[in-house]
Formats: C-alpha cells, sequence, structure tokens
C-alpha cells in the first residue's frame, strides 16, 4: 500500500499546487488557457509517444475493450435512470400533498450520471497507469482513455441532441438523423486532438517505420509537460467546486452518491467483470482497466455537463471531492486487482 501510494503521491503533490494557485486571481484568470495547451497540445504528444513505442501489433483483448466501454456505460444509465425515476416520486408525493416538487435538492439524471462514470483517464489515468505499470501498459492505457472518452464526449451529446429532436427543441428538431450524428461524432472525435494522436500512435506503432529525431525529441519535450500541466490544471478547478458546496448550492446528498459510485463502485464493478471475464487478459491490461475505472471526476465533465445542461455544479463539486479522497481509493483499487 505504501509503495503504491508513493508511486502516485508526486500526481497528487502537483493537484495540491495547483488547488493552492487557485486562490490567486492571475493563476485561475489562466487556466482557460492552460487547459487548452494540455488538451491540444501537451496531451496529445504524450500519448503518441508513448503508443508509438508500444506493441500494437500484439493486438487487443475483447475483454478490455467490453469492460472499458460498457461497464462505465451500463452504469452510468442506471444512475441516470435511478434518478429520473426519483425525481418522478418526489414529484407524485409532492402533488399527492396539494404542494409544488421542491427544487432545493433535485438533480438532473444527466448532470448526476456524468458526474458518477466520467474518470479523470487522460490528465490522471494515462500517467498513473505508466507510473504504476511500466511503460508496457502504454497501449492499454491510450486506448483505455479513447474508449472513455468516445463514450461520454460522443455518447451524452449524442443522447442529449437525439432528446431535444425528439421533443423539438431548438435546430435539433430540424436536423436528419444522420446528419446530427455525423455531426456530433465529427465534433467529438474527427477534429478531437486526443483521438487524433491515439489513432496515429496506433499507426506509427504498427507500421515498421521511425520518427525522425527531431520531430520524436520535439514531441518528448512537449509530451514531458503534460502531466505537471494537466494536474496543475485540475487543481485549479477545485477552488470555484469548493465555494459551489459552501455556499449551499449544490446538493451534498447527490455529490455523495456520485462520489460513491465513482470510487468505489465502479472499480468495484469493473474488478467483478474481470474476474468473470477477463482470464485471459495480460497484468498490464488488467491493472489499466482497474486503475481508469478508478479515476476521480474529469474535470471535462463539468465542461461537458454546462454545455448541454447548463447547471454543471454537482459535477465541479464531485470533482473537487473525488480528487481529494482519490488518493486513498486508488491505492486501494491498484491493491485489490486481481493479479
Amino acid at each position: 500500500m505504501l509503495e503504491i501510494a508513493l508511486l502516485v503521491a508526486p500526481l497528487f503533490v502537483l493537484l495540491g499546487i495547483g488547488m493552492a494557485a487557485g486562490f490567486a486571481q492571475r493563476f485561475r484568470s489562466a487556466q482557460a488557457g492552460l487547459n487548452a495547451f494540455v488538451f491540444n497540445f501537451a496531451l496529445p504528444a504524450f500519448i503518441l509517444m508513448a503508443l508509438a513505442e508500444a506493441p500494437v501489433s500484439d493486438g487487443v483483448p475483447l475483454a478490455f475493450v467490453v469492460t472499458s466501454f460498457v461497464v462505465p456505460g451500463a452504469l452510468a444509465f442506471a444512475v441516470g435512470g435511478a434518478a429520473r425515476l426519483w425525481s418522478r416520486v418526489r414529484a407524485r408525493r409532492a402533488a399527492a400533498h396539494g404542494r409544488g416538487a421542491s427544487d432545493a435538492s433535485a438533480v438532473a439524471p444527466g448532470p448526476l450520471a456524468i458526474a458518477s462514470t466520467y474518470g479523470n483517464v487522460g490528465y490522471l489515468g494515462v500517467p498513473i497507469v505508466l507510473s504504476v505499470v511500466g511503460p508496457q501498459a502504454a497501449l492499454a492505457a491510450a486506448l483505455g482513455q479513447l474508449l472513455h472518452n468516445v463514450l461520454f464526449m460522443v455518447g451524452y451529446p449524442l443522447l442529449k441532441a437525439l432528446q431535444h429532436r425528439r421533443h423539438g427543441v431548438d435546430e435539433a428538431a430540424k436536423t436528419g438523423l444522420f446528419e446530427l450524428v455525423w455531426r456530433v461524432f465529427t465534433r467529438a472525435v474527427l477534429v478531437n486532438p486526443v483521438m487524433i494522436s491515439v489513432v496515429l500512435g496506433l499507426i506509427l506503432g504498427a507500421l515498421p517505420v521511425t520518427m525522425p529525431d527531431v520531430f520524436r525529441e520535439s514531441l518528448g519535450m512537449l509530451g514531458q509537460a503534460a502531466v505537471p500541466a494537466a494536474m496543475f490544471a485540475v487543481g485549479l478547478s477545485i477552488k470555484p467546486a469548493f465555494e459551489g458546496m459552501r455556499s449551499g448550492a449544490v446538493p451534498v446528498t447527490a455529490v455523495l452518491i456520485a462520489s460513491t459510485v465513482k470510487l468505489a463502485i465502479l472499480p468495484a464493478v469493473t474488478i467483478v467483470v474481470l474476474l468473470a471475464f477477463g482470464a485471459s487478459l495480460g497484468s498490464s491490461w488488467i491493472a489499466a482497466a482497474v486503475i481508469m475505472a478508478a479515476m476521480p471526476v474529469s474535470s471535462t465533465a463539468s465542461i461537458l455537463v454546462f454545455e448541454y445542461d447548463g447547471d454543471a455544479r454537482v459535477t465541479s463539486a464531485t470533482t473537487l471531492v473525488t480528487s481529494v479522497v482519490a488518493v486513498i481509493t486508488i491505492p486501494l483499487a491498484i491493491l485489490a486487482t486481481p493479479a
């Protein structure tokens, strides 16, 4: 336990430094630019270089794909469905007593589902997998974050767009189904720098070619900035989330539910599925799947929720809580990982 904690401790120290810097206005005002740098340049370079040297020709286990994609997706639907059912029960109880339902503790199903399952697999998951498991897990780490991001960055906007189309909301009501799907897919995948870096990395790793030294060294230097810059950026996002919780604007019960699902239930279900169906997986694939599932909520989740739901306070608050508690839960999840 102590050895694993020491491996991931430097990453959380960087997060703490970012959190402390978030109390200064000049750093808070730079957060958008820092996030843009990490997402568009540093992290893609980091992933590209890791995949270019990964054993891509060995193939990808189907059990890993199913575990990384289906488990969080199913759990997100379960949490969203439960939240929707609970809101209907509250509304019926309020109607039975002749009063309107209070919105003080109500949380929309979509944001709660995202807050319960959308992990920080890129900024935090990839560095931790490579730190704990080693470079042999580069392929598993990159594919894990790719599957995770496709699930949420494509799936959630698509569900929202289809919902608006069905209810005649906004311009989605006038858009054809194929055009709607293509528009969401293009935005989330085809022009996404992280997605592009994964594809290029897989191609370079599969082909018997060597990248010129000048490009390899340049991308390597850029990629080295990804981990510290990403952790610092995550830390900067914590103070606004804390202020939301302190003001009482965020339902604490919803945050606790989402945090429990994200840090305990999702990793536990992932381990159970791996025990049942992943007997043929190598240790690096198993460790990568569990570590990715154990990640705290991504700050990108708040951006996604704000864009499609307009209120990301629950998601931001859950990012705060899970980022702090993950210092303990991530080593525990790694210890519980099947050998």
